[in-house]
């Protein structure tokens, strides 16, 4: 990647919860001058009691659609 690249890429954001859109929003305040993408899988939290291959695939795919997404 070039510099510019990186400095045009948004930053994704993953939430494997709940509370994800409060951190994204304190990042936002401390770097306003960046884009954002944000992904919460609601739908299969909480992940706390899953074993670490569930959370595991589950981040992945979260990483892999943040990536398509830009």
């Amino acid at each position: 990647m070039t510099t510019l690249q990186l400095e045009t890429t948004p930053i994704g954001i993953f939430d494997s919860g709940y509370g994800g859109l409060t951190i994204l929003d304190g990042i936002r305040r401390l770097m306003p001058e960046y884009d954002y993408l944000y992904l919460g899988d609601n739908a299969r939290a909480p992940y706390g009691g899953r074993s670490f291959d569930v959370v595991y695939e589950y981040t992945r795919q979260a990483v892999e659609k943040l990536f398509s997404m830009g």
